[in-house]
């Protein structure tokens, strides 16, 4: 019997690691096979545990080419089905949307952490309103949405993008290390 995967999806590796390092640490330090799916966009880094892997995908964040976005989901769906983890935590809206649907397609479980809505929530324009409908698509499909504060809770089951169920609102943030980042 294989041990438990997680695998965790952004499009920062420097951002993933810079703010989740400590929960990346947690359960690799319970014996879990971690896998980390995101750009490569630092040159050095280094992993406390050996069962910590980085996986490097393409992502253009803020690229509107829809077959940009289509290989990005390939890819994404390819990494899941051949990793096959427990479960997957997906962070910002590409991932979010592109990671979703894969998971689902891989029938594999998974979070979606809303950060902050953004500019797709407050502008206008097709672009956002495509990204609106693909949110509301995909999001139906996560297990959970967590969400950092009760404007963007409110919002989303507002404007019918998540099920109200669904959303956890972690009222006390997503557990960034308050002795790395000291508050002024």
């Amino acid at each position: 019997m294989r041990g438990k995967k997680i695998l965790f999806c952004d499009n920062s590796l420097r951002e993933l690691i810079n703010f989740r390092i400590d929960i990346i640490n947690h359960y690799a330090s319970q014996g879990y096979d971690v896998v980390l799916v995101a750009p490569m966009n630092m040159e050095n880094y280094r992993f406390e545990y050996p069962n910590i892997r980085f996986i490097p995908v393409t992502l253009k964040r803020t690229s509107k080419n829809p077959l940009t976005d289509l290989f990005y989901f390939y890819t994404l769906r390819n990494i899941y089905a051949r990793e096959s983890p427990d479960y997957i935590f997906h962070y910002t809206i590409k991932p979010n949307i592109y990671g979703t649907l894969a998971a689902r397609i891989c029938r594999i479980r998974s979070t979606a952490m809303i950060a902050g809505l953004g500019y797709v929530f407050s502008k206008g324009g097709i672009g956002n309103r495509i990204a609106r409908k693909l949110y509301r698509f995909a999001l139906k499909y996560a297990d959970h949405v967590l969400v950092l504060n009760a404007f963007n809770k409110e919002l989303l089951i507002e404007q019918k993008i998540v099920a109200p169920e669904k959303i956890i609102l972690l009222t006390g943030g997503e557990g960034v290390n308050l002795e790395r980042f000291k508050p002024e």
